[in-house]
């Protein structure tokens, strides 16, 4: 069974080659040879191409967050447990699909389909993400010293993500361009709920029992 601190090696790893793989959506344009000298001829190309450049730019971010989220997640959890490795992977594949759905928002920005395909995508990352948390508290594997604030931060940054998710997909099928706005709103909040766990702070979890599956340390260091 692979301990936390493999776990969390591997979900770098991927991470790591799923914004790599990110970048390569994005596409030189071409020009006749008459126009390569041309600044405005290139500028116009480059425009064409701008809502694949969006695209990146937010899947990046994204995938950038849920990499902050996972490391906040993980420096909380220890011990072995099958179901935890699982909900990893499932986690983990949700990012590696994610250069597909962001080429695809790249390219039928204007579909709402392909805007909701995209916000799905985002939507089951941020369940398994929390699956993940949830299953180590009910299990006894969260770290001495939790502190139950920090618990609640993240149903409450789940809670404010699923909720934008969802908000943007009912929103395309009338105005796809508004819809990708709205994931703008994503970037607010962590810091909302940062603020709101430094004013309320929560009582630790208690240690796990001697003997239970809880481990018995922490393992891995914090992400910041």
């Amino acid at each position: 069974m692979p301990s936390v601190d493999r776990l969390l090696a591997l979900s770098d790893g991927v991470v790591a080659i799923a914004l790599t793989l990110l970048v390569l959506q994005l596409r030189v344009p071409s020009l006749p040879s008459a126009s390569a000298d041309s600044a405005s001829a290139l500028a116009t190309a480059l425009a064409k191409g701008g809502d694949q450049l969006t695209a990146y730019v937010i899947s990046f971010y994204v995938v950038a967050q849920f990499w902050l989220v996972h490391h906040r997640v993980f420096q909380h959890l220890v011990g072995q447990e099958e179901g935890l490795a699982w909900w990893n992977f499932g986690f983990l594949f949700t990012i590696t699909i994610m250069p597909f759905t962001s080429d695809l928002l790249g390219q039928y920005g204007s579909n709402p389909l392909a805007v909701d395909i995209f916000a799905l995508n985002l939507l089951l990352a941020t369940l398994a993400t929390q699956a993940t948390s949830e299953l180590g508290r009910r299990r006894g594997l969260l770290t001495p010293g939790s502190h139950s604030a920090a618990r609640r931060g993240g149903v409450l940054r789940s809670v404010g993500t699923v909720t934008i998710l969802a908000a943007s997909m009912g929103l395309a099928w009338v105005n796809a361009g508004n819809a990708k706005f709205v994931w703008l709103l994503l970037a607010v909040i962590p810091n909302l709920v940062d603020r709101w766990m430094r004013r309320h702070p929560g009582r630790q979890e208690p240690a796990p029992a001697a003997g239970s599956s809880g481990g018995t340390g922490p393992s891995g260091e914090a992400p910041r």
